[in-house]
């Protein structure tokens, strides 16, 4: 890897959790809504509420990063020149906040490309498709962005960087799943699903550590790392993200005809859920989804720099005003360099899959019209995340399906969202989106998540319809 390349891509990565600062929803607001089959991914123990259905393709997207959000690192200042008001970056409220710390973000995404499912004898549920996913993790010190805007400063000869803490993971990949769920009686209903996963693309780091050390007119680096990748090349081709189009990264499945192909890649994952009515409206489930690993076999890569230690001697880095232009130039490329990153045939090494834990409760206090609460707990690359979210449902006649959310996660407390499903005939829309008060403050954006798609739905249960 060329230190262009290795720049070009640390530039990238900087500018996506730049772009992209939210915190963690995990799509809770499909979590019982029951109306739309898509309900099922987070617990197939809860069984959709039509005897048939075909999906028809669909896209999901959850971006979170708990450690900042736009308007934190924007400073908005008077032009002298043109009198006018003009943007900036400044970093020093997060890293001030935080010494010595980390900042990053997580992505999901999913894009559903079949499904169908389908009732046996009114108790049995089975579904079967294939979707594409892809998870992301990023984490840095945040010291890094405070050498980008201070430059030489006395914080860094008595604070060094740490570099143990960084962590740039990607995977991308198809799934293939079959799931079956049964009401056992009048109180429990379990179901589980199993995946075969096609592994696409990898980027995992196994270990990094090292320090930068300021001296009064040095930069001393030591360092020790390895990255691991898989299907790079495949990466690279397709979408160019190493020619500078970085931000390409969050959708790696975009051209599905390119993915849907079998790789060496293998894994397998498991969801599983129950639900138990201890009285007649009272509704409990607990479900885990997506337990399971991705086995990275094919077409391999490293990168690794050996224990080393290396002095650059140069000029101050700022941004500033008129400071944005390659503030990493030199710099970058000097102690890119001093890594000595040598690129090395891969060894098989295994990621896990995102695994999620909900648990939750409904009570349906009027005919049709349920309120509820549930608790998610996300790991996402070693990293956990929690949620609360209440909730308040009901429907029309089968025909219109309506929820609001209100969710607790990662210290915000503002988090409004709803869903919306309409079946008109056979076909059926929806949306579920997290965080609708962002539409009119995108600059103080801590979540957000979306799904939008249709499905084909025919013999949707009655209310008061039991099972035979």
């Amino acid at each position: 890897m060329t230190t262009q390349t290795m720049r070009k891509y640390i530039l990238g990565t900087l500018l996506m959790a730049m772009s992209f600062a939210s915190s963690a929803q995990f799509n809770l607001g499909m979590h019982q809504f029951t109306g739309v089959p898509q309900s099922n991914y987070t617990n197939p123990g809860i069984l959709p509420q039509s005897r048939f259905f075909i999906a028809l393709p669909s896209v999901y997207v959850n971006y979170w990063n708990p450690t900042f959000v736009l308007d934190d690192v924007i400073k908005v200042v008077r032009d002298t020149v043109s009198n006018k008001d003009k943007s900036m970056l400044d970093f020093s409220k997060l890293y001030n906040e935080r010494p010595g710390g980390t900042f990053g973000f997580n992505i999901e995404q999913q894009s559903e490309l079949f499904q169908i499912g389908f009732r046996i004898k009114k108790k049995n549920f089975i579904s079967l498709g294939v979707y594409q996913g892809l998870q992301t993790g990023v984490r840095l010190p945040v010291d890094l962005l405070r050498l980008a805007q201070e430059g030489t400063t006395d914080y860094f000869q008595s604070n060094p960087i740490v570099l143990d803490d960084i962590s740039l993971n990607i995977q991308s990949y198809v799934a293939y799943h079959v799931g079956f769920g049964r009401e056992i009686n009048d109180k429990w209903s379990v179901g589980g699903r199993v995946k075969l996963i096609n592994g696409l693309v990898a980027t995992s780091t196994e270990y990094a550590r090292g320090k930068i050390y300021w001296d009064s007119d040095s930069v001393r680096l030591t360092s020790g790392l390895r990255y691991n990748t898989s299907g790079l090349a495949r990466l690279d081709q397709s979408l160019g993200i190493f020619g500078g189009d970085s931000l390409r990264a969050l959708a790696p499945g975009i051209n599905v005809n390119d993915w849907v192909p079998m790789t060496g890649n293998m894994g397998l994952a498991f969801d599983l859920g129950f639900t138990y009515k201890p009285i007649k409206k009272l509704v409990l489930s607990f479900s885990a989804t997506d337990l399971g690993s991705i086995n990275w076999s094919e077409d391999l890569t490293s990168y690794v720099s050996d224990e080393n230690e290396f002095t650059y001697r140069g000029g101050q880095i700022t941004v500033g005003e008129d400071g944005g232009a390659g503030p990493f130039d030199g710099i970058t490329d000097s102690l890119l360099s001093g890594l000595n990153i040598q690129e090395e045939a891969g060894k098989t090494f295994t990621t896990r899959m995102n695994s999620r834990y909900i648990l939750s409760a409904s009570y349906e206090l009027l005919p049709n019209t349920f309120v509820g609460g549930i608790y998610s707990r996300n790991l996402s690359f070693n990293q956990t995340f929690d949620a609360f979210t209440a909730f308040a449902q009901f429907k029309i006649w089968n025909v219109l399906f309506l929820r609001g959310n209100y969710t607790l996660s990662q210290g915000t407390f503002d988090n409004l969202g709803g869903a919306l499903a309409v079946n008109l005939g056979p076909l059926q829309i929806y949306t579920v989106a997290d965080n609708l008060l962002a539409l009119n403050n995108q600059g103080n954006v801590s979540s957000f998540n979306i799904r939008l798609g249709a499905n084909l739905v025919f013999g949707m249960r009655k209310p008061k319809e039991k099972a035979d």
